[in-house]
């Protein structure tokens, strides 16, 4: 956590050279990208499967290496509401696979605590909490918590939840097209009895018809250029 003068000091997240915005602790590049990093951490998690040889780091194990497990255990483990990273000693790491929703309900209610103590307008996050409504709660605010001292704490936690989500996923997501309206990333997201991509920047969904228009749209751009 980091204390500042908000007049000229530079924005306080990841190294970042620029100023911050007058007010914020953060500019507002990296208040977008926390609000990317929450977008993106639930669509690749709506990718995410149980089933051993998608995301993760794959490739061929060494001969004598024991067989694989049925399942993707870091998955399940990110997937389980109970699982938590921790460090036990000063030769422990904290890089133990924690829970997706598990942690996106801490942050809610982290923020929230902070909304209420300095009695913010605001609305409480969603009683049944799922990682979609988490993160957008979270998305909501994230222009108010760039103007508290912890904004970097918060900003730490989300990258590094990011990060390993990003793991998981694995070569499973990767953007299908740019999207229709800002030109973002189109991520695909839902099961697979369910097609539909959500922009990175914008997050506007398309499916359906949508969908279909993007797909024809992408071919007759790859038709002119050939």
């Amino acid at each position: 956590m980091t204390t500042i003068d908000l007049q000229t000091e530079p924005c306080i997240l990841d190294r970042c050279q620029r100023t911050a915005e007058p007010g914020r602790y953060t500019c507002e590049p990296c208040a977008e990208r926390m609000r990317r990093w929450l977008r993106e951490i639930d669509d690749y998690a709506a990718t995410l499967t149980t089933a051993p040889g998608r995301g993760g780091d794959g490739g061929r194990r060494s001969p004598g290496y024991g067989s694989r497990p049925p399942a993707n255990l870091d998955v399940i483990a990110a997937l389980d509401p109970r699982s938590v990273a921790h460090v036990i000693g000063p030769d422990d790491t904290d890089d133990a696979t924690r829970s997706i929703i598990g942690t996106v309900n801490r942050l809610c209610g982290w923020v929230h605590s902070e909304l209420r103590r300095l009695d913010a307008d605001h609305h409480a996050p969603p009683r049944e909490l799922t990682i979609t409504r988490g993160t957008g709660w979270l998305r909501g605010y994230i222009d108010w918590c760039t103007r508290q001292v912890w904004a970097d704490d918060l900003a730490d936690d989300l990258r590094e939840l990011h990060a390993q989500v990003q793991r998981l996923a694995g070569n499973s997501t990767r953007p299908l097209a740019p999207c229709w309206d800002c030109g973002g990333p189109l991520w695909p997201v839902g099961d697979t009895d369910t097609l539909a991509v959500r922009c990175g920047d914008c997050g506007n969904s398309y499916d359906g018809l949508d969908l279909l228009n993007i797909g024809q749209r992408l071919a007759f751009e790859m038709m002119g250029t050939a």
